[in-house]
């Protein structure tokens, strides 16, 4: 199946009520009001099930969503409930439905109950209800756009032996459909000006999603966005004609084109002329949030859909941190955490996650930030820096001689900088492979050292396993030699319950053998924690108690997608939901 073909299949699935992205979890949706003259935004109405794509009337008496396919009506206040527009035999209603400019009729896109399958069509119908007149005779058709005067409709439809995405336009008394657009890929939300001088739409012929503007004749195609790391999605421009809002998405999250549901998104806004873009809002959304045009009449106020998963807000609370190593992809860099850290931190805060444990530390700094601002940032998100990752391992000619003095010196400069950042605790991420009892004797002293020094600063040290530990080195292994040879005081064990199971060992045995040692663990899988069936999670948690351990960290190496953020949100539900 060609490329084209999958494309539009997915497209034509996913335009029938809602994604199904969307739909595989009960969301609560907020509508909200954005004031351009304030800079402000507000949420008039909280609603416990999924609601999207608001349409704002032309007298600014109503605004109109779509709810389980469905057209609905409600106060731009908020106030009084939701009233249905007869839509008929068409129940099938998905985020495209815009209203005529002298508000008497709505255009809508609908699955055909009649015929078997998803594929759309563009209907119209009074605004006070009534049967819909189907006005496309063939699908798949995704309206975005009416006319001014109310004589022609636009729309993105596939077409074509390769279903190629493009935009047209017909009629709005049925005739012939004209094709207006024609590059490679996807061309979509296809809108007029007031003015019905031009037709605003989104492409990725640039290869990533952009705004672009057209005559309404097709003529003089031009890009109007330039965004670098963002794919950009339905223009709506307002009805003074000076302003364009679109809502963006970061391309590490999405596909350019994609517009998936429960995503962090932004909603950008650029003049009518072009020109760089002004972030309105930040908010977790995506399909379903502003589809279709919802600027009100006088253009002073827009309106759209944010959301939150309810399982994200009604799962049990549990204190969890998140090793943000397995971010690296977002925020692995300095410069990768400076551009990406804003929403990754968030979206971590938002699916329950309680705390951070840093896996940056180089030169004094974290990410590249003091280690005061980086405290900051995390704290901004909802995130306590609990613990953090470092190393500094030994030479063999440290191993060997057992001069410690320049490693010890490293570690002085950084426990300095991890007490700046108000960081409890310290561990170190590594130890390569040891060969004897006698460069084990030389590490353990290694780190009842480091610990002596992190307790004169009030930071408790520990160290992290691998698999490497668990292999027998003549009658030990690491592990063993290290808890039995350094301090408690001075050492706590960061087991790492997932590397212990492919080490050979069973983490539970080693919690009852050494009670008290294991202050935080990792809490790690195959991929996302719970799904593999290797390590036993139940059982860990119910010895914490005689181990002594007072938190987790949960750490994800890859996830069963590219999406680390999906997979480190199925963990955080697997741990709140399953583990008491």
């Amino acid at each position: 199946m060609k490329f084209k073909t999958i494309l539009s299949a997915f497209l034509a699935f996913a335009g029938t009520i809602a994604l199904s992205a969307q739909q595989s979890s009960q969301v609560i949706s907020y509508l909200e009001i954005y004031d351009m003259e304030t800079g402000t935004h507000q949420v008039v109405k909280e609603f416990p099930f999924l609601i999207e794509a608001p349409n704002w009337t032309p007298d600014g008496k109503w605004l109109v969503v779509n709810k389980d396919g469905r057209l609905y009506r409600i106060a731009p206040d908020g106030s009084g409930e939701l009233t249905e527009i007869n839509t008929g035999a068409i129940n099938q209603c998905n985020n495209d439905h815009v209203i005529s400019a002298d508000g008497k009729w709505i255009a809508l896109s609908s699955n055909d109950p009649a015929q078997k399958g998803w594929n759309s069509f563009v209907y119209t119908v009074p605004f006070e209800g009534g049967e819909p007149k189907k006005i496309t005779p063939v699908g798949p058709s995704y309206l975005h756009g009416i006319s001014p005067d109310g004589k022609m409709i636009a729309y993105c439809a596939f077409r074509g032996p390769e279903n190629e995405p493009d935009v047209y336009v017909m009629p709005v008394k049925g005739g012939r459909e004209v094709r207006l657009t024609d590059a490679p890929g996807l061309d979509d939300g296809p809108e007029y000006s007031m003015d019905g001088k031009y037709i605003w739409f989104n492409s990725v012929r640039s290869g990533r999603m952009q705004v672009w503007r057209m005559k309404a004749n097709g003529k003089d195609q031009k890009q109007m966005t330039f965004d670098k790391d963002m794919n950009s999605w339905f223009p709506h421009i307002s009805p003074d004609g000076k302003k364009v809002v679109y809502i963006a998405y970061h391309d590490y999250e999405v596909a350019p084109g994609d517009h998936t549901a429960n995503q962090n998104v932004q909603l950008r806004m650029i003049p009518a002329e072009g020109g760089e873009p002004k972030i309105l809002v930040k908010l977790f959304g995506g399909q379903g949030s502003i589809n279709v045009n919802s600027w009100s009449p006088d253009s002073r106020k827009f309106a759209y859909v944010s959301y939150r998963m309810a399982e994200e807000l009604t799962a049990p609370a549990k204190e969890m941190a998140v090793q943000l190593y397995s971010a690296r992809d977002l925020i692995g860099t300095p410069e990768l955490f400076a551009e990406n850290h804003e929403y990754v931190l968030e979206r971590l805060s938002q699916m329950g996650y309680t705390g951070a444990e840093a896996a940056s530390y180089a030169d004094g700094r974290f990410s590249g930030m003091e280690p005061e601002d980086f405290k900051a940032v995390l704290n901004k998100a909802g995130l306590d820096l609990v613990s953090s990752h470092a190393t500094r391992m030994l030479s063999k000619n440290e191993l060997t001689s057992g001069d410690l003095r320049a490693a010890l010196e490293w570690w002085d400069e950084c426990i300095e900088a991890h007490k700046k950042a108000g960081i409890p605790r310290l561990v170190m991420s590594y130890s390569q492979k040891l060969d004897s009892e006698a460069e084990l004797k030389v590490m353990s002293d290694y780190l009842n050292a480091i610990g002596s020094r992190c307790n004169a600063a009030g930071i408790r040290f520990g160290y992290h396993n691998h698999a490497h530990e668990f292999e027998r080195i003549g009658n030990t292994t690491m592990m063993d030699y290290f808890i039995t040879h350094t301090d408690p005081e001075n050492v706590f064990i960061e087991m790492d319950v997932y590397w212990a199971v492919v080490g050979g060992a069973a983490p539970v045995e080693y919690m009852r053998k050494y009670p008290g040692r294991f202050e935080i663990l990792h809490i790690k899988d195959k991929r996302e924690v719970g799904q593999s069936g290797m390590v036993g999670f139940d059982a860990i948690f119910r010895n914490f108690d005689i181990a002594g351990t007072k938190g987790f960290v949960v750490e994800m190496e890859e996830a069963s997608t590219p999406n680390i953020l999906k997979g480190l949100r199925e963990s955080a539900l697997y741990l709140r939901n399953n583990i008491r």
